[in-house]
């Protein structure tokens, strides 16, 4: 029998891989028992008050007991993840079926971030015979349909790619692009000239290494130009070397607490996220990019975040990549555009939108009023 606890629970929330920002938005999410498999690589303390760490099985049973009338699962085309969704999804099904007459229909939603094409999604580098994409497409369009009642999409181009489903269109749907509001009190803070930050997991799909060799041929053009890395990760080590050749121009801090993290953009004139394509990954939207423009930062950074069209019309620096290859010259030329020539602080923040469209889309999707697809 469920406990009365259990009964009182209106909406669950389920994240695989907890980040800092998940604790940091929590209060401004609607009210929901947070579940999660594991920590992510930059929450350095886990906070058990706001979120509790659960197997599969523990999940599923919280699925399946609870009065929940809403369950917000992770989006399906996390492909690594889809069996383990298939699962969850079927029990927050079912958990409704059995609690239907004390609640009414359990909605189940997803916010979705996904934009990799989906025979990339599949396979990585290595191409598929068509039937096996084909029926993979389909085996997902159909549990999309049948599992999902409401989605939103974090960019058009995931948009497109959940669309390109067939069956997934009939779900209700709506794209609020995932874009910061801008950060309270970063008109205090004054950006050092010259400066620039690189935020996240120190690893190859960073394009930490292009961007190592295209800041030494910034150097040269700007001697007085610093760049500041940010984050842990299998680089950590090689990028500390190389910023102790140069530490007038070059500082690497490692992993930092996410206020720390924030303060430390916020006092930086450029964001700069070079990331690659690796494998079935790529960058969705970026948290770094969105901390910069929540500062009021100018941004460089490539065709692969969904929000690269937004940037490029509001005049920030997107660097198109040539067979999946980031060219450092080409990153060269953006950053030092971005650096002597920054955008107006106070402007970038004003182009924003009052409410972080995670937040946003978070009322939306927990919301109980039906709305028209987009």
């Amino acid at each position: 029998m469920p406990s009365p606890h259990q009964h009182s629970i209106d909406a669950i929330r389920l994240v695989p891989e907890l980040r800092a920002v998940h604790l940091d938005r929590h209060p401004r999410t609607t009210p929901a028992k947070n579940l999660y498999f594991r920590a992510k690589y930059d929450l350095l303390e886990e906070r058990a008050d706001t979120a509790e760490r659960v197997t599969t099985a523990r999940a599923v049973r919280h699925l399946l007991t609870t009065c929940a009338s809403t369950v917000e699962l992770p989006e399906p085309l996390w492909i690594r993840f889809y069996p383990t969704w298939i699962v969850l999804a079927a029990a927050s099904r079912l958990g409704g079926l059995l609690h239907r007459r004390h609640r009414g229909p359990r909605r189940t939603v997803v916010h979705a971030m996904e934009l990799t094409p989906f025979p990339v999604l599949l396979g990585g580098r290595h191409h598929l015979p068509r039937p096996v994409v084909a029926g993979a497409r389909a085996l997902v369009s159909l549990s999309v349909s049948t599992l999902v009642d409401r989605i939103c999409f974090a960019s058009r181009a995931s948009q497109d790619l959940y669309e390109s489903l067939p069956m997934a269109r009939r779900v209700t749907r709506r794209t609020m692009l995932e874009l910061p509001e801008s950060c309270p009190g970063a008109e205090h803070t004054d950006a050092r000239p010259l400066s620039a930050v690189h935020v996240g997991l120190l690893a190859p799909r960073g394009g930490v290494h292009q961007l190592l060799r295209a800041w030494e041929e910034i150097e040269r053009a700007h001697p007085s130009a610093h760049l500041t890395v940010v984050g842990g990760g299998p680089l950590l080590p090689e990028v500390r070397r190389w910023a102790d050749r140069a530490p007038t121009s070059r500082t690497a801090t490692g992993p930092l607490p996410r206020p720390e993290v924030l303060d430390v953009v916020a006092r930086n004139g450029v964001l700069v996220a070079p990331s690659v394509p690796e494998g079935r990954w790529r960058e969705q939207i970026g948290l770094p990019i969105k901390e910069g423009l929540s500062t009021g930062a100018t941004v460089v950074t490539t065709r692969q975040t969904g929000l690269s069209d937004w940037l490029e019309e509001h005049g920030h620096h997107v660097v198109d990549l040539v067979d999946d290859e980031l060219i450092v010259d080409d990153l060269v030329t953006a950053l030092s555009s971005a650096l002597t020539r920054p955008l107006d602080r106070r402007g970038v923040r004003r182009s924003l939108p009052a409410v972080d469209g995670r937040i946003a889309s978070d009322a939306w999707l927990h919301s109980r009023a039906d709305a028209p697809h987009a």
